[in-house]
């Protein structure tokens, strides 16, 4: 395979590969796809990824069991980043963690406070707070990772 084509190929494996290896504790619901949705759509753009980072969401949608709750946040934060001229998304330090947090976060929190006033049990914050460790301690590496198989391709 030329670099190119794993160039082109890349994001798409890496998030239908995430999504698959969905594991109770380390890879909740798929959720760890958002790193390279993420990451590909709004860090390090490729044009022709975007469709594939809406199937990505719904697909995680899917798993979480909630209809297009992720897709709908995802298109927030892209809308937002590309209305936006301040801050360039691509310069940020440890490609854009900071930011990652703060979409997962947001997520997990509106996720996590309307499920614990539908079960008024204190389960699904601690849920949430589970899944933010996991996706940010995660996203170093895997961003790692995926710049790795770029440059090296």
């Amino acid at each position: 395979m030329n670099k190119r084509t794993i160039d082109t190929l890349l994001p798409f494996i890496a998030t239908l590969f995430l999504w698959r290896l969905s594991f109770p504790v380390l890879n909740p619901s798929g959720i760890l796809a958002l790193v390279p949705i993420f990451y590909y759509s709004l860090i390090s753009p490729r044009g022709s990824f975007l469709p594939m980072a809406l199937i990505g969401c719904f697909l995680i949608d899917y798993y979480f069991d909630i209809m297009l709750f992720w897709t709908m946040l995802f298109c927030a934060f892209y809308a937002a980043a590309g209305l936006q001229s301040h801050i360039n998304l691509a310069a940020q330090k440890w490609r854009g963690l900071f930011f990652f947090m703060i979409f997962i976060g947001v997520g997990l929190l509106l996720l996590s406070v309307w499920t614990m006033f539908q079960t008024w049990s204190l389960r699904p914050i601690l849920q949430a707070i589970s899944m933010f460790l996991t996706t940010t301690v995660m996203y170093i590496p895997l961003t790692y990772l995926l710049k790795k198989a770029e440059v090296n391709a």
